[in-house]
């Protein structure tokens, strides 16, 4: 599958079959700026040294300033990478888009993400086999192991991308993801329901590992749970009407 990639599995980043680890939204990137930043400041020191006679910076003096840069450095980058709930609308959508196992299905969606403006849409019925992310880190996904069923995932635009924190693939019916932002940190739950001819234990199954999901959830954190409910709602909305509004269809059933 174009574009996918597979590794060694850590919470947020890189799925694989190790389990849950969590890891620091910015890891790599510390990692290089302070590789970049220490062979550019060292050699600058050492060039001023031969061309002036005065008294130069030590080594330990040049790295101790280094530090505080780096970490003056990381720390407005996190500033800058926030959602900023409050001050602009962050649209958040969901979409079941039957199956995205067909070339060019991921990128056709890419292109209604940018028409409509969305910053994360929650995709159901995803067909894609294991867990992980593209290459971009634009998609990120929890499938089957060995068919192509069920799977959820979120696609994020740009700026949610560069907020992403961390995220679970719990299943193929279940992932979640959480988002630095402000004034509270955001996590958004994306889920494909199980249909009325499932099993009870498949049905409780489910609802209890969007449960756990939920209780693990930061209590300061906003959630956000979307995805396909397998819900008839009908076309009945008397006293549902802020809810429902004026399209529903069909016969409610029992989810409905």
């Amino acid at each position: 599958m174009n574009g996918q990639r597979q590794k060694p599995y850590r919470l947020g980043r890189r799925p694989g079959e190790q389990g849950p680890r969590p890891l620091s939204w910015n890891q790599d990137r510390v990692e290089k700026l302070a590789t970049r930043t220490t062979n550019r400041t060292i050699n600058q020191a050492i060039t001023t040294s031969h061309a002036i006679t005065a008294p130069t910076l030590s080594i330990p003096t040049i790295r101790n300033q280094l530090q505080a840069q780096t970490t003056t450095t990381t720390a407005n980058s996190h500033v800058s990478n926030k959602l900023k709930l409050t001050k602009r609308i962050f649209a958040v959508g969901t979409w079941n888009v039957r199956t995205l196992w067909a070339t060019g299905k991921l990128e056709l969606l890419r292109n209604e993400m940018k028409h409509y403006r969305y910053d994360v849409i929650g995709i159901s019925e995803v067909r894609w086999r294991g867990k992980g992310e593209t290459t971009n880190g634009d998609f990120i996904w929890s499938g089957e192991s060995n068919t192509h069923t069920k799977g959820v995932g979120m696609l994020l635009s740009v700026k949610a991308r560069k907020a992403l924190i961390s995220y679970n693939p719990v299943n193929s019916r279940l992932i979640s993801a959480r988002f630095t932002a402000t004034p509270f940190n955001l996590t958004i739950i994306n889920v494909y329901a199980p249909t009325s001819e499932a099993s009870m234990d498949d049905i409780e199954t489910f609802y209890g590992n969007l449960e756990e999901a939920v209780a693990n959830t930061p209590e300061k954190d906003i959630l956000i749970i979307t995805g396909d409910w397998n819900a008839k709602v009908g076309d009945n909305n008397t006293g549902w009407k802020s809810v429902m509004g004026k399209y529903g269809y069909g016969t409610i059933n029992e989810r409905g």
